[in-house]
């Protein structure tokens, strides 16, 4: 553990704060609400009403009820956030339904076939968002509400007086007979459809899984396995029950169905845990799960998640201290996240241990490839080498080429504080074997850098690039690597240094933040001891139609 980061071992707050600002927040709305709008046709709730008995005429009753079409304007969808639930609303919305007509009117019997249509529909909505056992998003609808101003009745010609009756009665049922329909319809989406995916997503991605992310092939993978399991189960159920069918009787209490039932649940649970690869020691997991659920305010949807970037089976020994989002959400941004350095330094605590860091030079390194000699002239095609630095090396091994192997000894660390005050620190401590070109070892030193880092952001990470302020070597080889020499050479040995720590960065640090979001033209600013990204972000619309359909393709 590097000594900079030892004050935040008693630390244990987020690492990274969200806020989907009303801006973002009415865009997800819209993208959604036009997800859910494509798949209304296909949905067949177990509760949705099927007949309605029209209240002004108690005689005639509407019969297989179907909605045929739903169409909406994602630029009238509206949201608020400001009292604790997401309420959605959308306006004009074009439905069309279809039914049969029974019963009997005016001594006539009526079983004609009609649809009724009404272009300006609104739907009220509420929904609660909460976080689940794994971390993800749970929806919960709270409230749902239609209006309809005006129907247009379709069907055979008949009597114009119980035409325009038929009608009138249909008109005043209206808002209850497409609440029926498209109510249930929503909460079918959400809980049988979003919930119920997200719940078997993992809120831990390997570092090179979040690069090329499929949330639809997980999905459909976890589902898949689910269902085998499902079908091993009920095979050895009745395997079980055929070869002990006496005891079983014998024991009734014991095989209380709603304790058969709990183990089903329970081995699904765990199929869910093990649906992902969580099990190699090498590998890095960013952990983007909701640690609370999110709170809605005017501000917006804010959230707060681990961010925290871990090897499997070891616990990194400090945390995040307090970070703040913006008192006021810029109206101009869709999201703004604050990310605590307690996120790049995991990234780089547990990197170090699996040897993420290591990396060589030597003489087929492109651009440094002829610098990499102990001795040189014209002839090899540059004037300056390792030689150079080092002339004990070059009296020993003339004529060489060398490679450089460097670990490091410690974790590095950066110190994120506001550009006023010095911006980013970078701390490094590393060990540097000379190695010769027949794959002898020539010597060790050690490599102290303090560096301050320049951060380029892209649409999935953080990218830092250092300019070195001090270097300081001890050679652990003193016969063959001078301590005298190697205090000259801090200074002539810059730039070969410089890259070899902008490799070690060159991964960049990953911004923990849902697959779903692809980030557009992130902005950033520092803070004390966190960065704040202010950015747009698009949705991937295919996969929140995905996400909302009976059946995932991938």
């Amino acid at each position: 553990m590097n000594p900079l980061l030892f004050n935040d071992r008693t630390l244990k707050g987020p690492g990274v704060i969200a806020r989907v600002t009303p801006t973002g927040t009415q865009y997800v709305a819209s993208v959604v609400a036009a997800a859910f709008s494509s798949h209304f046709a296909d949905i067949k709730p177990p509760k949705e009403r099927k007949d309605h008995q029209l209240s002004a005429i108690s005689t005639v009753t509407l019969r297989r009820l179907m909605l045929e079409t739903l169409q909406l304007d994602k630029q009238l969808v509206s949201t608020s956030t400001t009292d604790g639930l997401l309420r959605i609303a959308v306006r004009n919305i074009s439905v069309s339904t279809s039914a049969i007509l029974s019963g009997e009117l005016r001594g006539i019997k009526l079983n004609d076939n009609v649809t009724f249509r009404t272009p300006s529909l609104r739907l009220d909505t509420a929904i609660r968002i909460m976080k689940n056992a794994g971390g993800n998003p749970a929806l919960k609808m709270e409230s749902c509400k239609i209006i309809t101003q005006g129907i247009k009745l379709v069907t055979k010609p008949m009597d114009p007086r119980n035409g325009k009756s038929i009608a009138d009665a249909i008109a005043f049922d209206a808002n209850s007979i497409f609440s029926d329909l498209i109510c249930s319809k929503i909460e079918h989406i959400v809980t049988n459809r979003v919930n119920q995916r997200f719940a078997l997503l993992s809120s831990r991605i390997s570092l090179e899984d979040s690069k090329n992310f499929d949330i639809v092939k997980i999905i459909m993978q976890a589902e898949e396995r689910m269902k085998r399991l499902v079908r091993q189960n009920m095979l050895r159920s009745n395997k079980t029950i055929r070869r002990n069918v006496h005891a079983h009787n014998a024991r009734r209490v014991s095989r209380d169905p709603k304790r058969v039932t709990r183990q089903a649940e329970e081995d699904k649970f765990h199929l869910i845990l093990n649906s992902f690869n969580f099990s190699r020691a090498d590998s890095l997991m960013l952990d983007y799960s909701m640690l609370t659920s999110p709170s809605l305010t005017s501000r917006g949807i804010e959230l707060q998640t681990s961010g925290e970037v871990f090897q499997s089976g070891h616990v990194t020994p400090f945390g995040a201290g307090p970070i703040f989002l913006p008192r006021i959400p810029n109206p101009s941004q869709m999201l703004q996240i604050v990310v605590s350095d307690f996120v790049p330094n995991s990234l780089m605590f547990h990197g170090h241990r699996i040897k993420l860091f290591d990396t060589r030079i030597d003489w087929t390194t492109p651009q440094f490839g002829p610098v990499m000699r102990t001795t040189c002239d014209l002839s090899t095609g540059s004037l300056f080498c390792i030689g150079d630095l080092f002339p004990a090396l070059r009296e020993m091994l003339p004529d060489r080429n060398i490679a450089f192997v460097f670990t490091t000894l410690k974790a590095p660390a950066v110190i994120v504080q506001p550009e006023d005050k010095g911006g980013i620190h970078f701390s490094l401590l590393g060990l540097i074997r000379l190695i010769s070109d027949r794959n002898e070892p020539i010597g060790e030193m050690e490599i102290r850098i303090e560096a301050l880092m320049k951060m380029k952001l892209t649409p999935k990470s953080v990218k830092g690039k250092v300019t070195i302020e001090e270097i300081q070597f001890t050679s652990r080889s003193p016969r063959i690597l001078l301590q005298e020499e190697l205090d000259d050479a801090g200074f002539l040995s810059r730039e070969i240094l410089q890259r070899m720590v902008n490799d070690i960065l060159r991964q960049g640090i990953p911004i923990p933040i849902h697959p779903l979001f692809k980030l557009v033209k992130p902005k950033l600013t520092l803070l004390s001891r966190s960065m704040l990204l202010e950015t747009n972000f698009l949705l991937n619309e295919h996969i929140i139609a995905q996400l909302t359909a009976e059946t995932l393709v991938a």
